[in-house]
């Protein structure tokens, strides 16, 4: 992970165990509401490792350990691209500890904090991902309970992976850290804000939330206090997002997974994930048709540059994009217009590849008109 404890080695070696388990301590890279994240090694199987030490002292709390235990060897089981492997769980001092593979990358909330907006496509792939993970678990019988930006993760090759199954399960007992709310109030369901029982629908309220957070930025029930969260996400529906944040297609399917009455949402993620698969094929064909549209005007222009070159014009010194576009997208001065054929371009690159072709073939028009062509 690339998450660092900010402190100096003195004093993380001060607080630091050597060892946890059957695990070599080696770095504190996280901690949070409900436990504290290192980062170790197994020696006996030779590889790094992350161990997350629950906050919550169980003993005396039998019920719970064996829930806890239950649940982390089923999700021990589950072997899938998009959820985080658990590779072992264990108690030491009354505390429990999980031990997982330690990721390269950063939280999804952290990855979102970048300057540069994430495009819309890579958005709906990550969204895909989450649901893929997931309908797993729920397949398991697995109910998440805390889906939220903090709880996912993005690794260096683009993978997401969902973090901290059975985790929740421990803050819904009676043995919760001081101060802690089951889940995130920002992301939760309106029946888990109510403490009423909950199923698979409550993870798809809490992932549509998530949805809504990523093409927005903005937290789907914002408000200044704990109480006003609650009470929207009980009450009232999010801000509508705009149509730069999201085309209606898809802003329809994340506001069916936020649809307060249970039953009005996607019932199962595979629901939710076939409209995603539906509306990600509509876009990238809509995409491509653009992309035709633009080549026909590439074209265009590659011929008026031609003729304005047989009459001795260097008009836009003979290019036929700029050389901005042509260092931002190489392919573009390796095929010409082809590659808008036959290259699949994001929708952002498409507009601004037309937007530099119109650009320069008004120009070229203009130059055109002065040598008499």
């Amino acid at each position: 992970m690339t998450m660092r404890s900010g402190t100096g080695p003195a004093a993380a070696a001060r607080r630091m165990p050597a060892t946890i388990g059957a695990y070599r301590v080696v770095d504190r890279i996280g901690k949070g509401a409900m436990g504290i994240v290192y980062s170790a090694h197994d020696d006996r199987a030779g590889r790094p490792v992350a161990v997350k030490v629950m906050m919550t002292d169980l003993e005396g709390d039998s019920e719970t350990r064996e829930r806890f235990y239950r649940e982390a060897k089923i999700a021990g089981r589950l072997q899938h691209r998009n959820l985080i492997t658990v590779y072992d769980m264990g108690e030491e001092e009354g505390r429990l500890y999980m031990v997982m593979e330690l990721l390269e990358g950063q939280t999804l909330a952290d990855f979102l904090k970048r300057p540069d907006p994430v495009p819309l496509e890579q958005s709906v792939d990550l969204m895909m991902q989450m649901c893929e993970g997931l309908a797993v678990a729920h397949v398991h019988g697995i109910v998440h309970r805390d889906i939220k930006p903090g709880n996912l993760f993005i690794k260096t090759d683009g993978t997401l992976k969902i973090l901290d199954f059975g985790v929740a399960r421990l803050a819904d007992s009676n043995m919760t850290a001081s101060g802690f709310i089951v889940g995130t109030p920002d992301f939760m369901s309106p029946e888990q804000a109510r403490g009423r029982e909950i199923d698979q629908r409550s993870d798809i309220f809490s992932t549509g939330a998530v949805f809504y957070y990523m093409l927005s930025g903005r937290k789907p029930f914002a408000a200044t206090d704990l109480p006003a969260v609650l009470h929207k996400v009980e009450s009232e529906d999010p801000t509508q997002l705009s149509e730069t944040e999201a085309p209606a297609g898809l802003s329809r399917i994340i506001f069916k997974a936020l649809a307060k009455p249970v039953g009005r949402r996607h019932q199962e993620l595979g629901e939710l994930l076939a409209e995603l698969t539906r509306f990600q094929r509509e876009y990238d064909r809509e995409s491509r048709e653009m992309a035709l549209q633009v080549r026909r005007r590439a074209q265009e222009l590659q011929s008026l540059l031609g003729q304005l070159k047989a009459r001795g014009s260097d008009a836009l010194d003979g290019e036929l994009f700029s050389l901005t576009l042509r260092e931002r997208y190489p392919v573009l001065e390796d095929r010409g217009p082809e590659a808008l054929g036959v290259v699949p371009f994001r929708r952002q690159a498409v507009r601004e590849i037309q937007q530099d072709v119109e650009s320069r073939l008004l120009a070229a028009g203009a130059s055109g008109a002065g040598t008499g062509a």
